[in-house]
């Protein structure tokens, strides 16, 4: 007897300020669907600008789930994200719509689009409650207490991350605690389960809506100067306000709502309670800018790199298993907005209405990255398989990461790259010259 199909889903993704969420409503209108978010800071309530929060007036009378219902004292998870999404696709399909994911937070895609990609959700396995000790050392543990524990524990994994990775030590400590077993283990049988049957747990078809560095940087600076013009410094003001009212211990800037671009590159502005800012002009208000508009580029660029070295690669097995529930990605150029209908729209309605005409698949014929951005190496065939063995983690003595101002920390094969690249070859000149 023949495995029944799953439905079909839509997921557009790209960088931010691309314009997913105009092409996600446009779609929807046209075949009967729902958007679903999926940027972990626009769960948060309140703060339209700064997180970028579509306009209601432009979304068309379009329903927009998941969004806008955490509280700022909340820390949204990716668990919660995967239950609520996986309920709403569920709730979407029972009234014959079709689900249409949009949103730049891609892991949070990964773990409702895939099965078994987020440890602890689906592999049968009973949770432990974290004891006392436990819950302690993961809230107030440092770097290297942290460390230190997940080489005992899981020496294999604690080779990935250095002990300034805070975050990511806390949460594999936080599974080999509440699962009994590494998460070393759980990456080897997910890799092992992907060999037998397609890991899509929907018929899913991407739309990758993507720009050129060049152009998409000047988008990104001037929406950063169009959020300042419609309020963004009254919101994060709003929100400082809020963060110094809380006890000390603060909470730290990469939890919670606080994680939000601008509001750690404004803190020295917010901090000094300027009332205004003189019409733009402080020196102090416009350096914060500037910074805003740094870290808003590079979060576009490890976006890129992330759709192209992780999602892509994960998706390449899929052909292994005939494309049996589908997980093409199709490229549409968003580089120039004066050609919007025709070079975005227009492709993506053509892929959209064949996807769902046929159950689910796109003939052979419409090319995944259009001829204009084939020397872009978009989509490439690099098998994302595991490999423990470059899981260890190198410090490069000479380049400096732009957001934590820390040593650069690189793991495996990606430290060989770094060392023969331009940004580390014209660092190490450069210092050599001092």
């Amino acid at each position: 007897m023949l495995e029944q199909r799953p439905k079909t889903v839509i997921s557009i993704i790209g960088t931010t300020g691309v314009g997913k969420s105009d092409l996600g409503v446009a779609l929807a209108e046209m075949f009967n669907g729902e958007i679903i978010n999926a940027d972990s800071m626009q769960m948060y309530k309140g703060l339209p600008q700064i997180t970028n929060k579509h306009p209601i007036s432009d979304r068309h009378g379009i329903p927009h789930h998941i969004m806008n219902h955490v509280d700022w004292n909340e820390e949204y998870h990716i668990h919660r994200f995967q239950k609520e999404c996986l309920a709403k696709i569920a709730e979407i399909h029972s009234r014959g719509k079709v689900p249409i994911l949009v949103g730049g937070t891609h892991y949070y895609l990964q773990s409702v689009l895939f099965v078994n990609k987020t440890i602890g959700t689906e592999d049968g396995s009973e949770e432990k409650q974290l004891t006392e000790a436990q819950q302690r050392m993961l809230d107030s543990g440092s770097g290297e207490q942290l460390h230190e524990l997940l080489m005992k524990y899981d020496p294999k994994i604690s080779m990935k991350f250095h002990p300034n990775d805070v975050r990511r030590l806390r949460r594999a400590l936080e599974v080999y605690y509440k699962m009994g077993k590494p998460a070393s283990q759980f990456y080897k049988e997910q890799q092992k389960q992907q060999t037998f049957r397609s890991r899509l747990r929907y018929t899913t078809m991407f739309l990758w809506l993507y720009s050129g560095s060049s152009e998409l940087n000047l988008r990104l600076d001037k929406r950063v100067d169009k959020m300042m013009d419609q309020g963004a410094l009254q919101e994060l003001t709003e929100l400082y306000d809020y963060y110094d009212g809380l006890p000390n211990p603060k909470p730290k800037m990469d939890t919670g709502c606080f994680q939000v671009i601008g509001f750690k590159e404004f803190l020295p502005y917010l901090s000094s309670r300027r009332k205004d800012p003189l019409d733009g002009q402080d020196p102090l208000f416009m350096k914060c800018c500037e910074e805003m508009k740094l870290r808003t580029r590079q979060y576009a660029k490890r976006q890129v790199k992330w759709i192209k070295n992780t999602l892509i690669p994960d998706l390449q097995s899929e052909a292994d298993h005939d494309w049996c529930h589908f997980g093409k990605v199709y490229v549409v150029n968003a580089s120039d907005l004066s050609q919007w209908h025709e070079l975005v729209e227009h492709r993506a309605v053509q892929i959209v209405q064949e996807f769902l005409k046929s159950g689910g698949k796109v003939n052979d014929s419409v090319v995944q990255v259009p001829k204009e951005l084939e020397d872009q190496n978009l989509i490439h065939d690099k098998s994302n398989k595991f490999d423990e063995t470059k899981w260890v983690y190198h410090t490069c003595g000479v380049c400096i990461n732009k957001v934590t101002g820390e040593p650069l920390v690189l793991v495996g094969d990606q430290y060989d790259i770094h060392m023969k690249g331009r940004r580390h070859r014209r660092n190490f000149k450069y210092k050599s010259k001092k």
